[in-house]
């Protein structure tokens, strides 16, 4: 073959692929793309990019689409935001007003929905549909760890505070009144004979993006979810990724970037070969408190909750 003949064929070559790539993402075969960080953060005195602060993630959005059909805001919620959990008003305007990204957190898959497997999708059911008994209930609700990813996610009350440290960032949650410590000096994980609800959080910096590897877990929480779904529309719980359970097989993969000065993307990847049929992909950001004397408060999960009391003695406290 001549050279030029060579160079022909590879023209050929090169407008089959892009005809066929044009037309898988007619098709909607495109693979979605995770995000990218473009803004450079200013920097720590020992060189990490410097993400600590206090934030809140919002706003409220459906974590997931409703099974079969396109997302729209459920019934009852603040313009785009979805559910009840919005925090930013008026609609889906943001600090410094900016727009509220639409549709779901979920990202991958393309529909927007959790790849349970049969087993798991049946599970979720039975919880959501069984609120009034105790076994049943929330982990949450029970005053057991949130769960990771689940920590991070928007609900009425959580914000968060990170701290970086020689070695470590560290980050305090309102919710649950949580700790995480993540090591970022290369020390492996944990031997797999010892699983915790949280897992076992290793970091380290890709450029300006912190990934957090996170094994070891056991399958007593969920690693996602609302804060609680409404009681009386359980309906709306779908959108929030309630009744997902977890196992010891669940792997997370955790990235945090500044996009801006007062914004970070979080992103995470969970795969749970024993629950899902396929690793799947959610974002949000997380938006940092306007006020400079923000604190946590203590969460005190025990104190008058009058629910579980009910549940499981049949007496209202209150009456």
């Amino acid at each position: 073959m001549t050279k030029f003949e060579s160079s022909i064929a590879a023209v050929a070559i090169g407008c089959a692929l892009a005809t066929a790539g044009i037309a898988a993402q007619k098709e909607g075969k495109a693979e979605p793309k995770a995000s990218a960080p473009v803004y450079k953060p200013a920097r720590t005195a020992d060189g990490q990019p410097n993400i600590s602060g206090m934030w809140e993630p919002g706003p409220g959005r459906p974590f997931e689409n409703p099974r079969g059909e396109a997302w729209k805001p459920p019934a009852g919620s603040s313009g785009a935001n979805g559910a009840a959990f919005t925090f930013f008003a008026p609609g889906d305007q943001l600090p410094g007003g900016r727009s509220a990204e639409k549709g779901p957190m979920i990202f991958d898959p393309a529909d927007g929905r959790i790849p349970l497997q049969p087993w798991a999708a049946a599970r979720r059911d039975e919880i959501i549909a069984h609120q009034d008994k105790v076994q049943y209930l929330d982990p949450r609700v029970r005053c057991l760890q949130s769960g990771v990813p689940r920590a991070n996610l928007p609900v009425f009350y959580n914000s968060y505070q990170i701290l970086q440290i020689p070695g470590a960032v560290v980050i305090l949650y309102e919710w649950n009144h949580m700790t995480r410590v993540i090591p970022l000096d290369g020390r492996p994980h944990l031997p797999p004979s010892i699983k915790l609800a949280n897992g076992d959080s290793r970091g380290h910096w890709e450029g300006d993006t912190l990934v957090v590897d996170v094994t070891n877990f056991n399958d007593e929480v969920w690693p996602v979810g609302s804060g609680a779904p409404p009681e009386d529309a359980p309906a709306a719980s779908l959108t929030t990724g309630h009744g997902i359970v977890q196992s010891d097989q669940l792997h997370v993969v955790e990235k945090y970037w500044m996009s801006d000065a007062d914004t970070i993307r979080y992103e995470a990847r969970l795969e749970d070969p024993k629950v899902y049929t396929q690793p799947w992909s959610f974002r949000f950001d997380a938006f940092k408190r306007g006020k400079p004397d923000h604190q946590l408060f203590e969460y005190a999960c025990h104190e008058g909750n009058r629910k579980n009391i009910l549940l499981l003695t049949g007496v209202d406290i209150e009456k």
